[in-house]
């Protein structure tokens, strides 16, 4: 913003008009409706110096002829825009970034491979997968705003016809659907549109319940997300519907509430930093029940083992409970060998969300049978 005490500058600086075109791209109104309203915006007054237009329309012309802007032209040709920069500037609207503007606002280097034919032997994708894909973008963006959310995500512009006020999810479909049964460029373009939005690298993706359930109908059908594209592989057998999020998240309700409470902060985002805290509670509880100053595995083994072990889980006088009590001793054991001993010392491994899910639950399991524990020697 220019201060009232100030006139103006008249420098236009290019990576600053590119970075401030992004940031109103991602408000809810979009884009402004036209250059001298982007302008006005830029300078933060509305009095203009004539030269600050003449470099600021000049700075616009070099970023569309980079492929870094795109706008639509009511101007007749014939006079130079820096002719008439403030005319000219009423005559342009509907302003945005290219993803090669994007990415230079953002100051990313993107390097694209050449193609590998290997990638694609013409199978179909299905056009159920499709047509959830278009579902989902049809929910996030207006009919206006998909023409150019498919441009600025690779299609090209050519493929992209004007929303006619067709449901939007089918305008999406049909768009994705010529390309799917298009040639092979047409095809490694769809490819790489459905690894960039399965990847969540474009302007919006797919939510956590989507993304993994497209990705295994993509799997049985010989489709692999590699390096941000689909390529083709081995199908992959058929593997059982997770419950939905919600369910899933619903069973930390069920946990043992010590538990839930050193994991509650970690919930949904950091589950491999909730697992190292729950099986830590996991291990100062035996230490706080035996009295013991070890940690690990010897702190379970001398805890749980032996002849007279100090934490009795079962009646040792029966077989029955010599294999309860021998039985668990190993799984503390290797509870916190396993799970929570590589944490400590290692980079977290990413887990899925049910797996995680599942690691939790043992913390809780083994927590509850702490809480009904016979102490011996402690």
């Amino acid at each position: 913003m220019t201060s009232p005490d100030q006139p103006p500058s008249t420098h236009v600086d290019d990576l600053g008009l590119l970075r401030f075109i992004q940031t109103n791209e991602q408000t809810p109104s979009g884009a402004l409706l036209d250059g001298l309203r982007l302008a006005q915006a830029f300078a933060g007054t509305t009095v203009y110096d004539p030269q600050f237009c003449t470099n600021f329309v000049r700075e616009l012309s070099l970023a569309r002829a980079a492929g870094l802007l795109e706008w639509q032209e009511r101007y007749s040709p014939g006079t130079p825009p820096q002719m008439e920069p403030f005319i000219w500037l009423q005559h342009i609207s509907e302003i945005h970034l290219t993803i090669a503007g994007r990415d230079r606002a953002q100051g990313r280097v993107i390097l694209q491979p050449p193609p590998d034919p290997y990638e694609d032997d013409g199978r179909p994708i299905a056009g159920m997968i499709l047509e959830d894909v278009s579902r989902a973008i049809g929910d996030t963006y207006t009919g206006i705003q998909l023409a150019r959310f498919l441009t600025d995500s690779g299609i090209p512009r050519e493929l992209v016809p004007h929303h006619q006020g067709e449901t939007k999810w089918q305008y999406v479909f049909d768009i994705l659907a010529a390309l799917e049964q298009g040639g092979s460029a047409a095809r490694r373009t769809l490819r790489q549109f459905l690894g960039a939005w399965l990847s969540d690298t474009l302007h919006s993706g797919p939510d956590e319940v989507t993304r993994p359930r497209l990705l295994r109908q993509l799997g049985r059908q010989g489709w692999h997300l590699q390096d941000g594209r689909m390529v083709i592989g081995a199908p992959l057998p058929g593997m059982p519907e997770p419950p939905p999020l919600e369910a899933r998240l619903e069973r930390l309700t069920r946990l043992h509430p010590s538990v839930k409470e050193v994991i509650q902060r970690y919930i949904p985002d950091r589950l491999e930093v909730a697992i190292f805290e729950a099986f830590k509670t996991v291990n100062n509880r035996v230490k706080e029940l035996t009295g013991l100053s070890i940690d690990g595995s010897d702190l379970m083994a001398q805890a749980f083992g032996g002849q007279n072990p100090r934490l009795l889980l079962a009646d040792l006088s029966t077989a029955t409970g010599q294999n309860i009590q021998i039985g668990y001793q190993l799984i503390f054991m290797g509870a916190v060998r396993g799970i929570r001993n590589p944490d400590a010392h290692e980079l977290f491994v990413p887990l899925s969300d049910e797996e995680a899910l599942e690691q939790l639950g043992l913390a809780s399991l083994l927590m509850r049978r702490l809480d009904g524990v016979d102490r011996k020697n402690g």
